[in-house]
């Protein structure tokens, strides 16, 4: 893939995005920033924002923060992703107790994964995009899922939802929908499009 004069930065540690993008052909700088995401979490709730308008919200407080690094012209990716159980949202669970309270929630239901990417220019924002992926738990017995948290381990705690597709949580599911990047943290296929309108990548 042929970058066409420009650098692009991801505000983000995930590993999952960074490979998807490198997998892409990119070349990219990985940044990740701090935010303090529980607080402006708290801040959209008191302000009535909806959780996707949320996700969209802490990705773009994410992008700010990496321009501010850079106020030059970089390209920055930023995402952001908040699992939604009928207007609930889960965070990463804190300990293995917890994994198993969240999973027992979300078992024989669907839940949603708000997942927000924006796409910076220096410190303007040029694009952004919001996939809602639909996935549904099938009614696991207990035994299965005290194996799977044996299994998993501290691995599913870096998890929203304490799942993890590439390993035993895809034994989770009786059916998902939606793009299965945006199940990842990062909806490619629209992104790669915006990166063309850019002339970031070859059309």
């Amino acid at each position: 893939m042929t970058l066409l004069n420009n650098s692009i930065i991801l505000a983000s540690g995930s590993s999952a995005r960074r490979v998807l993008l490198e997998e892409s052909g990119l070349i990219i700088q990985v940044r990740p920033v701090d935010l303090d995401e529980e607080a402006l979490r708290q801040q959209c709730e008191s302000e009535g924002k909806s959780l996707g308008d949320t996700a969209l919200a802490l990705a773009d407080a994410k992008a700010r923060l990496a321009a501010d690094v850079s106020p030059d012209t970089s390209l920055i990716i930023a995402a952001d992703q908040i699992l939604d159980l009928d207007g609930t949202a889960f965070a990463k669970p804190q300990d293995l107790n917890e994994a198993k309270t969240h999973l027992k929630c979300l078992r024989n239901r669907t839940h949603t994964l708000q997942t927000a990417v924006v796409l910076y220019r220096g410190t303007q924002k040029i694009w952004e995009t919001l996939a809602i992926p639909q996935m549904t738990m099938r009614p696991f017995s207990d035994e299965f899922l005290e194996l799977y948290l044996r299994e998993e381990g501290d691995r599913i705690l870096s998890c929203v939802g304490a799942y993890r597709l590439e390993g035993l949580g895809i034994q989770l599911f009786s059916k998902i929908s939606g793009d299965q990047d945006a199940i990842l943290g990062l909806p490619r296929l629209s992104l790669l499009e915006k990166l063309r309108q850019e002339n970031v990548i070859l059309a």
